[in-house]
């Protein structure tokens, strides 16, 4: 049998296919695989039990292009014989009228996960989609492709995540987000949290994402929501970067792409972008599998959090030319994307924040007149596995965008498990630098540690109050006390963005606005506006 069979209304027709007419066509292409399958049998008869049972981590879509999407799912059997698996997608909810559809076999050598790239599909469109072994189907759920690449769309809706432990708290985010009318999820990275000791083998990292999988709101939100994934460290180890062991991270890469709705390559090559339309380009960064080693923590801040001091080494080679966090062909491949895109705004998606975080500044505008010698962009930073230990590069990248007059750069990020809004420039300690970049960080979609369990409420708040002074004027918002996520809403005028908090210990707990912002097209800097 051939490893895809497939079949779909004739090109340029413009209509769909009656389920049956679908079942009759792909019973002839089977019969001339020589498979000895007939779908026919079952006009499509499944149990919600025995769907649980074949499909238990669940359905996802995602990556929309102007054509085309990824659809994914894993089958549960302890059979190592490869499973005949039918996939369909719709226009309707029903999936009786179907637009594609065909036969797909897996085995053992990837897990049973299967991913298809649905192709043929019409721009700007959501449709359905499900998976059948032998009579039994999974739930049906929804897939986006997104606008023409000349097209000229009036709005983008966004949220963006990070950080989904499995602890006490509640998946109550993911409910929330599943309410939240999104054209897709972008997840930025500790989608799983492996154990960074006994975590090695690709079974063992296979088993850690069926774990995280078995969540039912996870499983609902993705058969909801299209999702488009990177990844950060919870997915490797704490801490990864490229000088890991090899085969300890060729497994962690393989059960990744085994998991996401994302096409693997043979570089294991995550960056890429995402058009939609004219209106946006969604550029994703892989901040881990190229990027030299972090500069450890050398310091503490008020017992609460590590930190880096620039006075005491290692902190010095936080300014090391030559760092990089992307890499010279990632970072080669940005500056291109960036330079040539033509849409209106450009949003860089990476897994961990860009923008400067301090606890004390040792250049200020009166200590750098006294001491022209002074350590530029000296202090006490937040130690937190970030662009900060990368500053020579992220100036250069800045530096970059300044000198081609590249307009509206946007920065989702993640990982910090804390809310932040921060305006990012070549050099945050010069009043004169100007705004290149508007940088948005998510807090955490779960609670690990709880807030409280690290510091007093009074404290915490404190502590926030010190890094807005310290990162004055640039950091314009940072919550240190929530869980959540973020929406994105983009419009030609303008780009709107809310921070969504939600208690992850009430299993009912709704979301709730805890910080507004505006960016305003072709005006550098965000505005608060709640």
């Amino acid at each position: 049998m051939k490893p895809d069979l497939e079949i779909s209304p004739p090109n340029g027709t413009g209509r769909t296919m009656p389920r049956r007419e679908f079942l009759r066509a792909l019973a002839v292409l089977v019969a001339a695989g020589a498979t000895g399958q007939s779908f026919l049998a079952a006009d499509y008869a499944r149990a919600d039990d025995e769907a649980a049972l074949l499909f238990p981590d669940g359905i996802k879509s995602g990556d929309p292009a102007p054509r085309s999407a990824v659809i994914w799912t894993r089958v549960a059997t302890a059979s190592t014989e490869r499973v005949v698996v039918l996939w369909s997608v719709a226009e309707d909810a029903l999936m009786q009228n179907v637009v594609r559809g065909g036969v797909r076999t897996v085995g053992a050598a990837t897990g049973h996960n299967l991913h298809v790239k649905v192709r043929g599909l019409r721009p700007d469109r959501w449709y359905h989609y499900r998976f059948e072994v032998q009579g039994v189907g999974s739930v049906v759920g929804r897939l986006r492709t997104a606008p023409s690449l000349l097209s000229s769309p009036d709005h983008l809706r966004y949220a963006f995540a990070s950080c989904q432990q499995r602890t006490q708290s509640h998946y109550v985010a993911h409910r929330a987000i599943a309410k939240e009318n999104v054209d897709f999820l972008l997840h930025l990275g500790d989608y799983v949290y492996v154990n960074d000791s006994a975590t090695l083998t690709v079974d063992d990292y296979r088993s850690v994402y069926q774990r995280f999988h078995s969540n039912p709101d996870l499983q609902a939100l993705q058969a909801q929501v299209p999702l488009v994934a990177v990844w950060d460290d919870g997915e490797f180890y704490n801490g990864v970067d490229r000088t890991g062991d090899s085969q300890r991270l060729a497994n962690a890469r393989q059960a990744w792409f085994e998991a996401m709705p994302v096409m693997r390559n043979l570089t294991d090559r995550t960056y890429r972008s995402l058009r939609w339309g004219n209106l946006a380009e969604l550029m994703l960064l892989d901040t881990r599998q190229y990027r030299d080693p972090e500069v450890p923590a050398n310091a503490t801040f008020a017992g609460l959090l590590d930190a880096q001091d620039t006075t005491i080494p290692p902190g010095e080679e936080m300014f090391e030319p030559g760092r990089t966090t992307l890499g010279k062909w990632q970072l080669a491949w940005l500056a291109r994307r960036l330079a040539r895109t033509r849409a209106q705004w450009k949003i860089l998606g990476s897994s961990y924040d860009m923008a400067p975080w301090k606890l004390v500044d040792f250049d200020t505008p009166e200590l750098r007149a006294a001491d022209p010698e002074l350590q530029k962009n000296g202090g006490i930073y937040v130690s937190n596995e970030a662009w900060d230990d990368y500053q020579d590069e992220r100036r250069k990248l800045m530096r970059y965008i300044e000198s081609r007059k590249i307009a509206n750069v946007l920065v989702s990020a993640g990982h910090t498990h804390f809310y932040k809004a921060s305006n990012i420039q070549p050099d945050c300690d010069d009043i004169n630098s100007p705004i290149t970049a508007m940088e948005f960080v998510t807090g955490s979609l779960t609670a690990d540690p709880l807030p409280t369990e690290i510091a007093p409420i009074e404290l915490l708040q404190l502590a926030e109050t010190i890094m807005l002074q310290a990162n004055d004027p640039y950091l314009r918002h940072v919550d240190l006390l929530n869980q959540g996520y973020v929406v994105v809403d983009v419009t030609p005028e303008e780009t709107i963005v809310e921070f969504r908090v939600i208690d992850t210990l009430d299993s009912t707990a709704e979301a709730q606005t805890r910080g507004r912002f505006r960016v305003v097209n072709g005006i550098p800097g965000i505005e608060t506006l709640a």
